[in-house]
């Protein structure tokens, strides 16, 4: 509906003094992002608010989101199942998530139980059609016995996310700061490339590389990555790993359902 205002605006931008030659709403004066395309949402600067569905969307005074999920590994000589629990809070270009942990089975520990936390914080800022994202993993160790290695793990990220029309292409990477002595920094990165299908579906494909914080050595996976928006209150994602060398895990698939409000 905001679209078609704002086309029958752009009609009568003569006698209104108003030109939105993108048809986003936003006068081309005040526009900063003057190439958006037709089924991007933006903001009041005119510049898009990210990738349908980014989590980092949100409203004048911010938005919650509260999600549950369950995801299943499975290897050559073990494999686990467990759930997630997380809450999240965005603000403009501030992103905030606590997101816990339950093993209903894992062959790596032997153990089922609450497994670690994690506190998530990230600013997200556009300059130009570049999405750029500075964030902070900490691992919190409140896993049960084999589960948790009761120290903290720290995770700085840097993530590079160019947005052409419908069309993305990203670069992350992070680099894990160990807690626990004996044990190496762990660098991960990821490369790849999304395309939104509407404004209710977004997928993603990647290929991702992490490495042995025993070894040291790369391990490969290819990812792909989908979120789908029943409304703007529920919506739900989707990813599957494929382990592309022997280090790698062989099988990884995850989803969860989420609310907004």
């Amino acid at each position: 509906m905001r679209k078609i205002i704002a086309c029958i605006l752009s009609i009568f931008s003569v006698s209104f003094a108003f030109v939105d030659s993108d048809l986003d709403g936003v006068d081309d004066a005040v526009d900063k992002c003057p190439n958006t395309p037709f089924n991007q949402l933006v903001g009041p600067d005119g510049c898009p608010l990210g990738k349908v569905g980014q989590e980092r969307v949100s409203g004048p005074k911010g938005t919650f989101y509260f999600r549950v999920g369950g995801g299943f590994s499975k290897d050559k000589s073990y494999s686990s199942t467990y759930s997630s629990v997380s809450l999240a809070y965005a603000f403009k270009g501030l992103y905030l998530s606590w997101t816990s942990y339950y093993y209903f089975q894992n062959d790596f520990a032997n153990e089922e139980g609450l497994g670690n936390s994690f506190l998530y914080g990230s600013y997200s800022k556009f300059f130009g059609k570049l999405y750029t994202t500075a964030g902070l993993n900490v691992k919190i160790p409140t896993g049960q016995g084999r589960l948790s290695d009761d120290n903290f793990d720290f995770t700085p990220s840097l993530t590079l996310d160019y947005i052409r029309g419908k069309d993305d292409y990203f670069v992350y990477y992070g680099y894990t700061i160990k807690g626990k002595s004996g044990l190496k920094d762990v660098h991960s990165v990821s490369l790849g490339a999304g395309y939104q299908f509407s404004k209710k579906f977004y997928s993603s494909l990647s290929l991702d590389a992490l490495s042995s914080a025993v070894s040291g050595k790369m391990r490969y996976y290819l990812t792909y990555f989908g979120i789908y928006n029943f409304s703007k209150k529920y919506y739900s994602t989707f990813s599957y790993s494929y382990g592309i060398n022997e280090r790698a895990t062989d099988h990884s698939v995850y989803a969860k359902l989420g609310i907004r409000f």
